[in-house]
Formats: C-alpha cells, structure tokens, sequence
C-alpha cells in the first residue's frame, strides 16, 4: 500500500468516526418554505379591536429619568390614546393619534398641541424617532406596517426565526419563536444606523391573541433613550366609537401647530 492510499483511508476513517461521533453539524432546516409564512402566522387581532390596557412606563434620556402609571388604548393599524394616571389629582397628560392627526393636551399648562401624525411630532414628547402608527405596533407586540415593495429573506437563529425586510438602505428584522409564533423582537436599520429595537416578553393570551407583560424599547439615533413598558392588565374590546382617538380642543384654548 502506498503513502497516498494511506492518506485516502485515514481520511474516510476520519470522516465516518466524525459522522458516529456528531461532530459534524447539520444546517440549521428553516421552519417554514417562505418568509411570507412566517410572517403570516403571527396572530393579529381583528380590525375591530380594542385594546386597553394600565401600565408603568419608565422613560429614560439625555434629558432624565421619566416614570409614569398610564392608561393606553390602542387599535391598529394607527391608533393610539395615552393618559397618566397619577396619584393624587387627574390625569396631567393626554395624547391621541390616528392616520390624520397627533394631539397632545397639557392639562395643568393650559396647552393644546395639534399636527399631523409623524415620527417627529412623536419624538418631541416621546424622544423616540418612530412613526406613530409603528409605535401603535409595537405597544401591541406586533408588527409594524410593511415596508412597501420590500423584499423578504428568512433566517434560523437559534430556536427563533429572523426574517429580515429590505428596501434600499433600510432593514427591519423580527425575530419570531416557532412555537406559537410571537414576535420576540424587532430591530430597525437605517443606512446602517440602528434606529431602535424592541424586545417582547412574557406572552399572556387575551380573545385568543397573545400579547406581551414587558416591552422594552431602545433608541439609538438621534440620541439614545429607553423605555420600559410593564403592562398591569390588559383587555381587548370592540366598542363602535372611536372618538377617543381623537382629541378634542378644550374650551377657550387655541391649539398649538406642531408641523
């Protein structure tokens, strides 16, 4: 037997002992053929719904430490409603959002802010740099609207499945557990820059639908900020008005343009 023959069985003999032993990996087999499913698999509420809910948020930014117990109700794919809930005295803060317009009202300030529902008008009371309508998304633990003509790729990590949206510069990732198909976190780039991310824990199960206890969202750009968000109770409601996404101005105050 020459030097090569022996160098060809040493090296079949490695590989076989290799594939008994396990060393050898197998790829990671995605739990679904496409994005797509995945994506569609995650559980949505019904277009009717309300969801209502108190919680302890805790604000953290450049500008100081902020927590409040609030009062939300939320109903996607837009609309948002936050009041506080203090201690002692009524509420000293309100806040309404739908795809037309974004209030703020100052109670114990006399002052009425009015513009139309943009991340910027968002981020001056919120610090966050995230579309309102997105924002009603992830208070929910869900995903935010499509990124229109955005192209999907699907990935395994873990025991979670990524799926990664693409259009141009901007990437949005979430992660999503295969088990019962909750989202876990997102993230969002833009140009490389990490707009912010969202971590979804705790799952409680209201009409069917799962929803997150704690949310955490961290903001990277334009200034970093974090926001905590641990819901005491949450309940889910079809009422036919929907006024109270709607602020209205209170008597003898002119509102204040934002835009």
């Amino acid at each position: 037997m020459n030097k090569k023959n022996v160098i060809l069985i040493c090296f079949v003999f490695l590989m076989i002992s290799g594939c008994i032993s396990g060393k050898i990996p197998e790829l990671a087999k995605s739990p679904m053929a496409f994005p797509e499913d995945v994506l569609g698999k995650i559980p949505m509420p019904a277009g009717s719904d309300i969801i209502k809910a108190t919680a302890n948020i805790t604000l953290n930014s450049s500008e100081g430490r902020y927590s409040r117990k609030i009062a939300l109700l939320l109903k996607v794919p837009s609309s948002l409603r936050i009041e506080t809930m203090p201690i002692f005295g009524p509420a000293d803060f309100f806040l309404s959002s739908n795809e037309k317009s974004f209030k703020v009202f100052f109670p114990g300030e006399g002052k009425f802010y009015a513009g139309k529902p943009t991340k910027e008008n968002l981020f001056l009371f919120f610090k966050v740099l995230i579309p309102p309508g997105n924002m009603v998304s992830i208070l929910a633990g869900l995903p935010p609207q499509q990124i229109m003509g955005g192209s999907l790729s699907e990935y395994v990590e873990g025991r979670l499945c990524r799926v990664d949206v693409r259009f141009g510069k901007r990437k949005r990732s979430l992660w999503v557990n295969p088990d019962d198909y909750t989202l876990t976190k997102i993230e969002e780039i833009d140009d490389g820059r990490i707009i912010y991310r969202a971590r979804f824990r705790d799952h409680i199960v209201v009409d069917g639908i799962p929803y997150p206890e704690r949310i955490n969202i961290e903001v990277e750009n334009p200034e970093k900020t974090s926001i905590n968000i641990h819901y005491l109770d949450l309940e889910v409601s079809r009422p036919e008005n929907t006024r109270a996404f709607d602020l209205q101005t209170p008597s003898g105050i002119t509102p204040i343009s934002i835009d």
